[in-house]
């Protein structure tokens, strides 16, 4: 079987085949140099075998050839071959995103015919389909986007290398109609790169700590978010005024948030004292973009007193500046006396140094000189206000608008920190936690009825003298963690706690009294207060079946509902795409995804209560994602986003998205337009009523059919997941480091109850098979297409349904990514006593792929995407030489004990293979 066809050259693929062919040859001559010709002999050969084999050359040599050929070399050579790969893919990656960033130049430069998804495409749709200005000015003032970055397990990526892969990028793009010496120039400068790349480790030796992947983020936000989202400011502005003709109100729009340092679920490393460390780290970033900002204004903003005045409101602001900061004012009382503005900005510096000197105090004992810092960061945008209103009163419009506008934005996004911090911990902490202090307090368990009496109530529970277990007095700690970073930094610093594994109301109740016990909730006075969301997780299909119920029951408690009206009567609500695929397959779980979006909005206004959900996507198709932002968006329930919207970014997903600048802007634009375009539009209103009353009857059909096919091997059959854990290289996360966090939830058997999604989804997408993202696919639409009409009506989904149509396109690349052969020789080679299993996967596999195919009306997968079928084409050659590599290091591995001396090696060697594999299968995390 076939699934994509013979490989044909498409002339628009031609500057990014360039760009390949530039990088490979460097890569090649770097390694000739450094390493010497029969390692570069070595690699050739791999390579050539491997591409012989695949395009079915009648003397390349067969799977069983190509292992010998590994075998025959030592590990030196091996380890240098392995690692060519995996650098080839990183100069790989960032040539497929430079050339993302041409074509979406290319689109962009069309005027008249703006790109799907930019901000002037959009506003011109809203107009033709009718929507006033004020409408579509009425939900960008209610509209917030979160992006929320999240640590992860398989993605290991460092610092120097994001950089590194950013220079190779700028100097691709500088090649574009470059004359001849300036060619030589940046030719040399990218064999430079390369040769530094080779040079560099790749993987870390030692596991990261949260603080190191608090860094990884903070290098996003500071290097890549912060000025795109100005720069997406700026474009929807300038498309606003184009359509609309006038400027829309400036506000946030995108307000970027991170898990990283506050995500305590099943990661001990995640302490009180941490997410007290990332707070402080984060803030003492953004001060200091900030600080650089203003150092960009003192430079711009040379207004005269000589030839405009400023307002009073500015001038007694400078009383107050010379009062608080004297040393400011002698050292620049000379210099600027005739330039308020930059006076002012003096002073608005020296505060906000005394900021970041005051941080320090946030994490630690010590109480640094803070004087004259700004008591928040509302004091800082107000002193803004001063600039703006003074150049204003100058009539400098233009100058408020591009110098001023962004700052304030940004100011009005972040504050003083940064990324907003969600907190996450798993419901059974905090019942084991409340067991503690009742039995301390030797008051019995806390069933609902009690706990919503205790929270009107006022009757503290905790003691410092109440004897208590360890773990307990952590939980107690970390929302004394919470308190103190919104004392410090705000309270939108840190107002999410998510409690995953919800399964009943109870869950978010005992929550908020442990919130209480810290002084963040106050629901006895009236009216309530509170500062903390308390958001549920629903992640199991019994939990996203039972959601609209636990929420019904919420609304309607007295207790609830009093955090609901100090709340402003908003909930959010995320629900996870990773565990519920894990736990039914992916055709159930996202029928019941879908399903409980659309029964949880109409719950929240029936109660009047306004809703976000949060989506909790990984990168790859068995965790939920796989899709465009912009079609995945499009395939939400209608009437479910209105505005506000939260999704994870995960793994490897961030650097294609945000890795690059262009890359990073287009990516947030597509974000907010695709949300407002979900907000406004229901995307499948030619779908009659009794098309989707007939639709939805066809997917309980298909998930009823499915769900059993995937429980009763996954969870039924205990020889799945000990073939797992012998065949994919899952049991090597422990030692390549890529994150903080353990691939099992506690501390007990591995099981496949304890082994959480990602590594579960990692490990079959390392060898090629990625059986989570189909199985029971091809058992339930075979069955559902082969009943009178079925097939038509299956048709007609895919081509009329956003939701069904985005579901079947994702199944569809991960199968085309998926390889039968590789797969069979990791079976074969590691696991060869359940090779039984083989024939009942294969053939399940098989019928997904017809079933695709006839539904799709095609004789090849992904005919609709020429280019992503190119490039798995492509890649395949690269990514075969990995995965034979492995196969062979993680048989010699199983015939090590622990006290081999070549262990370190191996397992650095077997690391190499998993990156080069992420980094060529792209959809790993």
């Amino acid at each position: 079987m076939d699934l994509l066809p013979p490989h044909r050259e498409n002339g628009e693929d031609q500057p990014l085949h360039e760009d390949v062919r530039r990088l490979s040859s460097t890569l090649g001559r770097v390694i000739r140099h450094l390493e010497g010709e029969a390692v570069f002999e070595a690699i050739e050969a791999l390579r050539i075998a491997c591409r012989d084999r695949r395009e079915g050359k009648p003397d390349a040599p067969g799977i069983e050839g190509i292992l010998k050929m590994i075998d025959g070399h030592d590990d030196d050579t091996l380890e240098k071959v392995a690692r060519s790969f995996t650098l080839f893919f990183m100069l790989i990656n960032t040539a497929e995103q430079v050339d993302q960033v041409r074509r979406h130049r290319e689109k962009r430069g069309r005027a008249s015919d703006p790109a799907i998804g930019t901000c002037l495409w959009a506003f011109r749709r809203l107009k033709a389909q009718g929507r006033t200005p004020d409408e579509v000015s009425g939900l960008l003032s209610r509209t917030r986007v979160r992006p929320v970055l999240t640590a992860h397990p398989t993605e290991a990526t460092r610092h120097t290398l994001l950089d590194l892969q950013t220079r190779v990028a700028d100097w691709l793009l500088a090649l574009d109609g470059a004359d001849p010496v300036y060619r030589r120039r940046v030719e040399n400068a990218l064999e430079s790169e390369v040769e530094m790349l080779w040079l560099t480790s790749e993987v870390r030796r030692n596991r990261p700590s949260v603080m190191h992947e608090v860094s990884n983020v903070l290098w996003y936000l500071e290097r890549r978010l912060l000025e795109s989202e100005i720069d997406v400011n700026q474009e929807l502005s300038a498309a606003f005024d184009e359509v609309f003709g006038r400027a829309p109100d400036a506000h946030p729009l995108l307000e970027p948030g991170s898990w990283v340092g506050g995500d305590r679920d099943g990661n001990p490393a995640v302490t009180p004292d941490v997410t007290l460390q990332a707070a402080g780290q984060t803030a003492a970033m953004v001060i200091g973009i900030y600080s650089k900002k203003l150092e960009e204004l003192i430079e711009a903003l040379s207004l005269s007193t000589e030839i405009r005045s400023v307002p009073q409101a500015f001038e007694a602001s400078m009383e107050k500046d010379r009062e608080d900061l004297p040393q400011v004012w002698a050292e620049n009382r000379t210099r600027n006396r005739r330039e308020p503005l930059r006076l002012k900005l003096f002073f608005m510096s020296a505060r906000l140094a005394a900021n970041r000197r005051k941080l320090v105090a946030l994490a630690s004992a010590n109480d640094p000189n803070s004087a004259g810092a700004y008591p928040d960061a509302a004091a800082f945008e107000k002193d803004l206000s001063l600039i703006r209103e003074a150049l204003e009163s100058a009539d400098a419009r233009q100058t408020v608008r591009h110098l001023l506008d962004p700052l304030q934005i940004a100011v009005r996004t972040h504050g003083f920190f940064g990324y907003r911090i969600d907190i996450r911990d798993e419901s059974s902490v905090h019942t084991r936690a409340l067991m503690d202090v009742c039995q301390a307090l030797d008051m019995g368990d806390l069933d609902v009825d009690r706990l919503q009496n205790e929270l009107l109530g006022r009757r503290p529970l905790v003691g410092e003298d109440l004897p208590l277990e360890d773990e307990t007095r952590k939980t107690l700690r970390v929302f004394q963690a919470v308190r103190t970073i919104q004392n410090a930094l705000g309270e939108r610093a840190a107002s999410t706690y998510i409690v995953s594994m919800t399964h009943g109301p109870e869950d978010l109740l005992r929550v908020l009294l442990l919130a209480r016990e810290a002084g963040l909730i106050h629901l006895a006075d009236d009216p309530p207060r509170a500062s903390l969301d308390v958001v549920p997780l629903f992640e199991t299909l019994n939990d996203l079946e039972n959601a609209p119920a636990i929420m019904q029951a919420l609304f309607e408690s007295p207790a609830y509902r009093r955090q609901l009206r100090a709340r402003k009567m908003h909930q959010e609500i995320m629900i996870g795409y990773s565990d519920s695929t894990k736990d039914a397959g992916i055709l159930p779980a996202s029928w019941a995804l879908y399903r409980a979006q659309e029964k949880l909005a109409e719950t929240c206004r029936n109660a009047d209560v306004s809703v976000t959900f949060f989506h909790g996507r990984g990168g790859t198709v068995g965790r939920g994602g796989g899709s465009p932002v912009f079609r995945a968006l499009t395939a939400l329930p209608p009437d479910t986003v209105a505005g506000r919207i939260k999704i994870t970014e995960q793994g490897e997903v961030i650097r294609q998205k945000l890795g690059l600048a262009p890359l990073a802007r287009w990516n947030l634009e597509f974000m907010l337009t695709g949300t407002l375009m979900a907000s406004f539009t229901d995307w499948c209103r030619e779908v009659k009523p009794s098309q989707k009353r007939r639709y939805g009857e066809m997917m309980d059909h298909l998930a009823s059919e499915a769900l059993p096919v995937y429980r009763d091997l996954v969870y039924g059959d205990e020889r799945v997941f000990s073939l797992f854990q012998m065949a994919t290289p899952v049991r090597q996360l422990a030692h390549v480091h890529f994150g903080s966090r353990p691939a099992y939830r506690g501390e007990g058997a591995q099981s496949m109850e304890t082994i959480r999604a990602i590594p579960w989804v990692f490990g079959w997408t390392q060898i090629r098979l990625n059986m989570p993202a189909w199985l029971g696919v091809g058992t339930a639409l075979t069955r559902v297409a082969d009943e009178s009409g079925g097939l038509g009506v299956l048709r007609e989904m895919s081509r009329s349904w956003c939701f069904f149509d985005d579901l079947l396109g994702k199944i569809e690349m991960i199968c085309a990514k998926t390889d039968l052969a590789v797969a069979r020789t990791y079976f074969e080679r590691l696991a060869p006593d359940h090779l039984d299993l083989w024939d009942h996967l294969e053939n399940e596999f098989r019928r997904t792929v017809r079933a695709i195919l006839d539904i799709r009306e095609s004789q090849y997968l992904l005919t609709q995407q020429p280019m992503l079928q190119s490039a798995i084409i492509h890649r395949n050659r690269y990514i075969d030489p990995l995965s034979f590599i492995q196969i062979q290091l993680l048989a010699r591995k199983q015939k090590m004990d622990a006290e081999d001396p070549e262990n370190d090696r191996v397992n650095r060697m077997l690391g190499t293979t998993l990156n080069g594999l992420a980094q060529g299968l792209r959809n790993t995390g």
